[in-house]
């Protein structure tokens, strides 16, 4: 065994390394007390709107490019058909009025 693993054997469960142990509690936590968003993305800008994106859950928040900060509460956004065509460079298709 090299030094830093640590293994865990029970007669029951089988074998745990710390590293699973831990990712197991850090879901638990999240399941119970929700997302932290401690990891956010850079900021994006569409349509003179800033925001950046929690990496783990997809949670957005406003972003100020003047003083670099966020602002405001956490939202989620559904995303529809017209952003996946501007996000894949595609016209999005409408119907003809007739």
């Amino acid at each position: 065994m090299q030094a830093g693993q640590l293994t865990i054997a029970t007669p029951n469960v089988g074998q745990f390394t710390a590293s699973s142990v831990t990712e197991k509690i850090s879901e638990w936590v999240a399941r119970v007390f929700g997302c932290w968003h401690t990891e956010m993305s850079r900021p994006f800008s569409q349509q003179g709107q800033a925001y950046r994106v929690c990496l783990d859950c997809g949670a957005q928040r406003q972003f100020n490019l003047k003083n670099w900060q966020m602002h405001g509460e956490f939202y989620y956004q559904k995303a529809t058909t017209s952003h996946f065509y501007s996000l894949s460079g595609l016209a999005a298709v409408r119907p003809k009025a007739h």
